[in-house]
């Protein structure tokens, strides 16, 4: 398959990949799990003359692989890869981003989100879930995940088909547990780092839940706060 020098450069430029709706992805792994997913490839970027299996096999050299790649060690394969929007109503239980900054923090919840039977994850003005720190420190769930990336406003707009029951993680909150899970579907929602969650989703919240620590630690990051909470939500 071709592509002109143009289109390559394009492709380096992360402004043209979120306007054009694609991320890229790095390494044996994760182009593999891309397969398995059967999330569509648009072309595959590698210098093994032999490798098969995969659509659109464009062969580049060590140098123009790696300046696509983001990991100091050449991974020898990168996929472009179209981002698949799902419909907006969640499936069971949901989890909501609100301002997370960090892309460790990102990834480490969308992977808890995964492992607790979260199945879709919002994402409001966070840190690019599709970037290649994300989806590692997920360790490559952040490609079998339903991810929505969507502006506050939709999502308010949006809340009923989402949840019944909106829970804030809060220092100042119900402490787990105390807290009595609800019946009906919920969505646990995560703060920026610093700011905590925004006015306007804590006006939709029914519940602030809080986990208890001991005094002489302030408390817990984004990811991890995250992850206990939904770890003890999921055994209710």
């Amino acid at each position: 398959m071709n592509i002109t020098k143009q289109q390559f450069k394009d492709l380096k430029d992360k402004k043209y990949r979120k306007s054009n709706g694609i991320f890229l992805v790095e390494g044996q792994k994760f182009c593999a799990d891309i397969l398995k997913q059967k999330i569509p490839i648009l072309y595959t970027f590698t210098t093994d003359k032999s490798l098969t299996g995969y659509p659109n096999i464009v062969l580049v050299s060590e140098k123009e692989l790696s300046s696509l790649a983001t990991t100091k060690t050449n991974q020898n394969i990168v996929c472009v890869c179209k981002i698949v929007s799902y419909n907006i109503a969640a499936i069971k239980n949901s989890l909501v981003l609100d301002t997370v900054q960090d892309p460790g923090n990102v990834g480490t919840l969308i992977r808890s989100a995964m492992a607790f039977g979260y199945s879709d994850i919002y994402l409001i003005n966070c840190a690019d879930a599709y970037s290649e720190k994300v989806i590692r420190s997920s360790a490559g769930s952040a490609l079998f995940a339903r991810l929505h990336i969507i502006s506050l406003a939709d999502f308010l707009a949006n809340k009923d088909k989402i949840a019944k029951n909106f829970i804030v993680a809060d220092m100042f909150g119900v402490p787990i547990k105390d807290f009595c899970l609800p019946k009906s579907k919920f969505a646990v929602i995560i703060g920026n780092e610093g700011n905590g969650v925004c006015e306007e989703i804590k006006k939709i919240a029914n519940t602030k839940i809080s986990i208890p620590m001991r005094p002489e630690v302030e408390s817990l990051n984004a990811g991890v706060a995250g992850s206990i909470i939904m770890q003890r939500l999921s055994e209710e």
